[in-house]
């Protein structure tokens, strides 16, 4: 009896460092998909910023899905591309999507924050100051590599000096 007393409670000792090491491998791997996933947010913010249409387009997905405030969806990555170079000639931005949660499902993510954005016309003109919440859906691409599936955002305009 004590033998098998001695046996279970080894038995439970490497069932335990076994769902140790398993869960802390988890842990980790969401870990690092989290650090990719903001890695799109900051070359997001560093593509917007230098108006790089070729950077963004690599953080779209080819089924992407943009649903601008007020305006119609722009569906597919090569019209999303296209509507970011239409306004990349007309308006120089500063931009920032801020740090946020992330939540992870399986293949899918969800980061959602707060936004600010300063566009300058390159024609002239009163600078708007915008602002306002996104919500990125990433999706997990086969390589590995996360991309941005759907962008849904509000925003409020202030011309600059105005309250």
């Amino acid at each position: 009896m004590k033998n098998q007393v001695h046996h279970s409670h080894s038995t439970f000792i490497v069932l335990a460092m076994i769902m140790l090491f398993v869960s802390s491998s988890v842990i980790v791997l969401a870990g690092d998909d989290s650090v990719a996933i903001d890695k799109v947010r900051l070359d997001f913010n560093a593509a917007f910023n230098a108006g790089n249409t070729q950077a963004i387009s690599e953080l779209i997905d080819d089924n992407g899905i943009w649903l601008p405030p007020g305006q119609p969806s722009v569906a597919g990555k090569d019209n999303i591309v296209a509507d970011y170079a239409n306004y990349f000639v007309k308006v120089r931005s500063k931009f920032e999507l801020k740090p946020s949660n992330i939540q992870l499902c399986d293949a899918w993510a969800f980061m959602s924050g707060e936004f600010t954005r300063a566009d300058t016309p390159k024609a002239g003109g009163t600078v708007q100051q915008v602002s306002g919440h996104y919500l990125f859906v990433l999706k997990k691409q086969s390589d590995g590599k996360w991309k941005i599936a759907r962008d849904i955002w509000s925003d409020s305009m202030q011309p600059q000096g105005n309250p």
